[in-house]
């Protein structure tokens, strides 16, 4: 909670806040052939501060010194406490590679005339949207579908973070090469049975969109911990950390309570998530442990959350050790955004300064399962990969590995074997390409999986698979 960018607040004192509302414009960070740039202006709060926005204008560049300058004039008043309007303006058209987007919004606040460029965040440095054009679709096994298992509406939406529209991500969700989403905000932002309706009725006009739920229950140490649910049709209540009731912050249910009321598979989020000190104490949240993960029906572990930074490798770590034990859990790879389609703004010291990077970008970690025709995850996935590039998958005593241009050539190639307490590691001998296929044979051990990166620091990783039975 205490991480989202927030202008808002002024109590005690805040070096942030500012009379006007949050503008900022936001684009996906990459583009598959043939398909459109879709590019939103949005206003967070103009119900408090109103906000005449005049015009969009700006420039596309490219590492080849083209461009391409655009004017659009918008000439509207903005009063509504949330609102996304999709701007229409020239974009490269058969241009692939990197094109960087610097752009400005001229706008009026209190009888005077103001631009910012991309955001009006204070004391933030403007840093230009970055898009891939990509010169080839995303690598991906025929029959497989590509999804973002962690994401935000605008459903989560509070005092200090919010998201995108459904008909946002999913229209972002096209362009940046995904088949399905699935809408996970937070149970303490869905407050009751009545929203979390409202926001299942809105999302099932959506196509290739599932509704389901972040739920905060409790761990072990009665501490709050998030779990992934996917297409469950009732709300599951979870307020222990969400801000609201400060003399109350006890998780409102147990993690098996929460998965049984949900009737669905369930997946522990984020289990090692890097968190402030003060969220902590405020909120008392806590991580999820070995003992939560075996002790409770959790189908699997989303412990690659946006990037690979040390929850991801405390969470791959725990995961291991999981099956290594002989736990058959899923690995997930999602991204939490917050609406976040081309980079991440979040606070680096509350009340005090932001920051800006590339973590939690919407549909950059993706999900690949086998496509049964179902609603993704309606059904428990027996093979799977995550990726945020090139494809790794296990299938029919072969393991297949797939990159494009975009993504770069294969750096290595590794099956990892679970064996009795320990994994067994072969790397794989590999040449000059883009392309590689090796038979396996899955053996006596516990179960194979395995992991590749690319030259560009790409990277994917296989679920583990595990030994048919002898008959």
């Amino acid at each position: 909670m205490l991480n989202y960018a927030e202008t808002h607040f002024k109590f005690p004192v805040s070096r942030l806040y500012r009379k006007e509302p949050v503008i900022l414009i936001d684009a996906p960070f990459q583009i598959c052939p043939g398909l459109p740039c879709p590019t939103w202006l949005i206003t967070r709060k103009a119900n408090r501060f109103p906000v005449y926005i005049n015009e969009v204008y700006g420039e596309w560049k490219n590492a080849k010194g083209q461009s391409i300058s655009f004017k659009l004039p918008i000439e509207k008043q903005f009063d509504k406490s949330f609102h996304f309007e999709e701007l229409d303006f020239e974009k490269p058209e058969n241009c692939t590679g990197i094109w960087m987007l610097k752009i400005f919004i001229k706008y009026e606040i209190n009888k005077k005339s103001k631009i910012c460029e991309r955001w009006n965040y204070p004391f933030l440095p403007p840093e230009p949207l970055i898009i891939n054009f990509l010169k080839e679709p995303l690598p991906k096994p025929k029959g497989w579908l590509a999804g973002e298992t962690h994401c935000h509406s605008s459903y989560t939406l509070d005092s200090v973070e919010f998201g995108a529209a459904p008909a946002v991500l999913q229209k972002t969700a096209k362009s940046v090469g995904l088949d399905f989403i699935c809408i996970t905000d937070h149970s303490y932002d869905l407050i009751s049975e009545k929203k979390f309706q409202k926001m299942k009725n809105e999302i099932a006009g959506l196509d290739g969109v599932v509704a389901g739920e972040e739920i905060s229950c409790g761990n072990s140490k009665n501490e709050n911990v998030h779990l992934l649910a996917f297409g469950n049709e009732n709300y599951v209540e979870g307020h222990g950390d969400g801000g609201r009731r400060w003399w109350n912050t006890d998780p409102d249910l147990p993690i098996q309570k929460a998965i049984e009321k949900s009737g669905v598979f369930c997946f522990a989020a984020h289990p090692k998530l890097q968190m402030l000190f003060a969220e902590k104490l405020l909120l008392k949240r806590g991580h999820w442990s070995y003992k939560d993960l075996t002790e409770n029906k959790i189908s699997g572990i989303e412990f690659w959350n946006g990037f690979r930074g040390k929850d991801f490798y405390e969470g791959r770590e725990l995961w291991i050790k999981c099956l290594l034990a002989g736990h058959k859990l899923l690995p997930l790879g999602g991204n939490d955004a917050h609406g976040d389609l081309n980079s991440y703004t979040a606070v680096k010291q509350p009340l005090w300064s932001l920051k800006h990077n590339n973590e939690h970008i919407f549909g950059q970690v993706r999900t690949v399962i086998p496509d049964t025709g179902k609603i993704p995850f309606s059904e428990l996935p027996e093979n799977l990969y995550i990726t945020d590039g090139p494809a790794l998958w296990i299938e029919k005593g072969s393991l297949h590995a797939r990159s494009t241009e975009d993504f770069g050539k294969f750096l290595s190639i590794t099956i990892f074997r679970g064996e009795e307490g320990a994994e067994k590691i072969e790397q794989m001998k590999i040449d000059d390409s883009l392309s590689f296929d090796f038979e396996i044979t899955l053996g006596n051990n516990l179960y194979t999986r395995a992991e590749c990166e690319t030259c560009m620091g790409k990277f994917a990783m296989t679920a583990a698979i595990y030994s048919p039975p002898v008959a």
